[in-house]
């Protein structure tokens, strides 16, 4: 069965396969190719389906290193919160919620992802373990806001899989937890919900990882952390409309490939209660990630450059008010910018009001504790 965090994996690995012969992954590039193929559906009027690959993270003292896995444990860390005061009645797309404690050995991505999801208000947070091309197998933890319901997965059909049973999880963080099985699920997968806050529900979701898989599910949500922080981001986002509003937080780490990281923010001119499809129909989206000059023309993974804006190459295009920009090598980073015609002065004037400080390229997400 799939659901849109399968279908993120799934573009991860079609992206990869279809632009670049190498096995690893450039995050900032997939970004941009999924955007690109996104805008080429809705020039052709055709409904394409693209999962956003993110993650994020706040960097604090204390915090791992990319380059450390975290170290066991069975409890959240001390001093840390264990739930949030009060169900999240808005998601705010520029906070971080929550973050891993113990994960098993292995993970090769960490994602992060707040605000307007596709499947609507929501938080998730992602460790995958799977090599590039292979089934998807890691651990996702997701915060619904209040009052909503999880979802049943999704059939590879498309339709909703129908509940086979429940069983009583362990007690997390004070109260009750209940683990969810479904028609189509694996041998290795285990669903465990239980609420972060009144008629606020989490849930933990592992598939194909070693051991027991609820023992596993058990366990990362024991040492889950929860707060309400500030979602940083490597560049001071400065100079969007003030008729812009953000609707989508993300962050992307990839372990596979050290320093290899994604962050972006995704605006959109419609007011909050506005149907979610009318809310992503015509968004702008910045976008960063590190820079590596490409010295093997079979294996490039860059668009060619056409243009260069304040002595750096770029790669502009766009039509029918619509731009995509992308500027190469700025203090050690990329900066794409996705205009959807919402940005008086165009992409070019954006790129130029953005804090891009000298250590832009020492940054780094920390998605767990």
């Amino acid at each position: 069965m799939l659901d849109e965090r399968e279908l993120s994996a799934l573009l991860r690995a079609e992206v990869d396969s279809a632009e670049r012969p190498s096995t690893v992954l450039d995050v900032g590039r997939a970004m941009a190719t999924g955007r690109r193929q996104r805008r080429l559906a809705r020039s052709t009027g055709a409904a394409l389906a693209v999962g956003v690959l993110v993650a994020a993270g706040l960097t604090v003292p204390g915090v791992l290193g990319p380059d450390r896995p975290p170290a066991p444990a069975d409890t959240a860390a001390p001093g840390r919160a264990t739930a949030l005061p009060a169900a999240l009645t808005v998601v705010e797309p520029d906070v971080v919620y929550v973050r891993f404690g113990w994960l098993p050995e292995g993970v090769r991505h960490l994602q992060y992802q707040a605000g307007l999801l596709l499947s609507g208000p929501g938080v998730h947070l992602a460790a995958s373990f799977n090599e590039t091309g292979e089934p998807w197998r890691g651990a996702t933890v997701d915060l619904f806001p209040k009052g909503a319901q999880p979802p049943a997965p999704q059939l590879d059909d498309g339709s909703a899989a129908p509940l086979q049973g429940t069983h009583a999880g362990p007690d997390l963080h004070g109260g009750p937890s209940t683990f969810v099985s479904y028609a189509g699920t694996q041998r290795s997968e285990a669903i465990l919900r239980w609420q972060y806050a009144p008629d606020g529900w989490a849930q933990v979701r592992v598939l194909g990882l070693p051991g027991d898989p609820e023992d596993t599910a058990g366990r990362v949500a024991r040492t889950l952390t929860f707060g309400q922080e500030v979602l940083p981001m490597p560049v001071t986002l400065r100079g969007v409309p003030d008729t812009l509003r953000p609707i989508t937080g993300d962050v992307t780490l990839d372990f596979h490939e050290p320093g290899s990281w994604y962050a972006g923010m995704t605006w959109s001119p419609e007011p909050p209660d506005a149907d979610p499809g009318q809310q992503r129909a015509r968004t702008l989206n910045v976008g960063f990630w590190p820079y590596r000059p490409a010295t093997d023309p079979n294996g490039k993974g860059y668009v060619d450059p056409n243009t260069t804006i304040d002595g750096h190459p770029a790669a502009l295009t766009g039509e029918g008010g619509m731009e995509s920009l992308t500027v190469y090598g700025v203090a050690g980073i990329n900066v794409s910018i996705d205009d959807d015609g919402l940005l008086p002065g165009g992409s070019r004037a954006l790129f130029r009001r953005l804090g891009i400080g000298p250590s832009a390229a020492d940054w780094l997400p920390h998605l767990y504790r």
